[in-house]
């Protein structure tokens, strides 16, 4: 049981990874006049190259990967003990267990804005950059926020209705709650179900009747995460050779660089065949494969498994919550200060080193906030499943993210 819980471990270190990739991603949206999607000429491999290296800067597959990891964890539990009562208690604690960071990052989004106002738009308007302009595709009126609207936001309102005034990243908050929710009523299902034919044909019908309309399609992310935790569960993930584990990893980070955005010619074959409303289905897919890559290879699950991981882990979550806010006002205050004597340039790297330093500054404390938080979730429920908690969901509670 406990080889079982380190078998996890590189999922943290994946989660991590993701986490800084939407940092990244947020970063060249905030901080470069074109954004995301920007192309240099090249030439042979070189240009391809170069495809493959911009089109891994892309958040809307790493939140995939959040959502996937939650998908995988959330129903692991669940594969050693289906009683109801296990159900009630995760449907209790879910809410709490991410309520307590969201209202936290929502208050200290407030007082960021307070202090920074409208900087974000001048330097918006200096760099040409329309994410920014837009506070992160959340347009607020900082004279008209209010503490008070922070919390019912962080407490509530994130959650029922999607408002993200003060944080934009948190648009996952919504999808992951009641994601959750419904991994919990059907990954026991799933896994009570003997036959892998049946199983299969539940989450194929499950994705056909969500659709692909948002945000309903996201339960897709969340199954196959559940598939993954079965077959991790019953032993069926494949040990994978070196040559397996290449041409697997390779086409996963291929898949989870795929997006209609970026004009990339490496993406051809797939636009020829897929519709916009398709790409988190392949994101799903090179998720799936580079977790399995993960766990089933001796070599990279070494690798992942180190302390480096799992600080990583520890800290993406407060990571994803912190950076939105940090980089709009913090980094856009660096930037007007910087742009007078550092150039464009000079002043968009102040302001990226700027965001990431104070970014990790504050995930920290708040990392150890969210392992108490966690902790003390886990004791609260102890009595009512009458058990302890899994060595699986202990050894790797910190892939359960809010993420994205």
């Amino acid at each position: 049981m406990a080889d079982a819980g380190r078998k996890l471990v590189p999922l943290e270190g994946l989660r991590g990874i993701a986490a800084a990739i939407v940092v990244l991603y947020h970063l060249v949206l905030a901080f470069t006049p074109k954004g995301v999607g920007v192309v240099p000429r090249g030439h042979g491999a070189l240009d391809t190259l170069t495809q493959f290296v911009l089109g891994m800067l892309n958040g809307g597959a790493a939140v995939a990967v959040f959502f996937v990891l939650s998908g995988f964890i959330l129903s692991l539990p669940f594969g050693r003990d289906r009683r109801i009562s296990r159900v009630i208690v995760a449907l209790l604690k879910r809410w709490p267990r991410l309520a307590c960071l969201t209202v936290i990052a929502c208050l200290f989004a407030f007082a960021l804005i307070s202090w920074s106002g409208h900087e974000y738009k001048d330097a918006a308007h200096v760099i040409g950059a329309g994410w920014l302009a837009s506070h992160g595709n959340s347009p607020i009126r900082p004279a008209h926020l209010t503490w008070q609207g922070a919390l019912r936001e962080g407490l509530v309102n994130v959650f029922t209705k999607g408002e993200v005034k003060f944080d934009s990243p948190l648009w996952t908050m919504r999808i992951e709650l009641f994601c959750s929710f419904a991994i919990f009523f059907a990954a026991p299902i799933l896994f009570a179900v003997g036959s892998w034919a049946l199983r299969l044909g539940l989450v194929a019908l499950a994705i056909y009747a969500v659709g692909t309309g948002y945000p309903y399609t996201f339960f897709a992310d969340f199954l196959v995460g559940a598939v993954l935790a079965m077959l991790f569960a019953e032993g069926r993930l494949p040990v994978l050779g070196n040559i397996q584990a290449a041409l697997l990893g390779g086409l996963g980070l291929y898949l989870f660089s795929f997006t209609f955005e970026q004009k990339l010619l490496i993406h051809a074959p797939l636009k020829l065949l897929l519709s916009p409303a398709y790409s988190h289905y392949v994101w799903d897919l090179g998720a799936a494969l580079i977790i399995i890559v993960l766990l089933g290879h001796p070599a990279t699950r070494r690798v992942f498994s180190g302390s480096w991981a799992v600080w990583l882990g520890l800290l993406s979550f407060p990571i994803y919550l912190l950076h939105g806010p940090i980089l709009l006002s913090a980094g856009s205050v660096a930037f007007m200060d910087g742009v007078g004597t550092l150039g464009m340039t000079g002043a968009a790297f102040a302001a990226a080193l700027c965001s990431i330093l104070l970014t990790l500054i504050c995930a920290l404390p708040l990392a150890w906030v969210d392992k108490g938080w966690t902790q003390l979730l886990a004791r609260l429920a102890r009595p009512f499943t009458g058990r302890r908690q899994s060595v699986e969901m202990v050894g790797a509670i910190k892939c359960e993210k809010g993420a994205g």
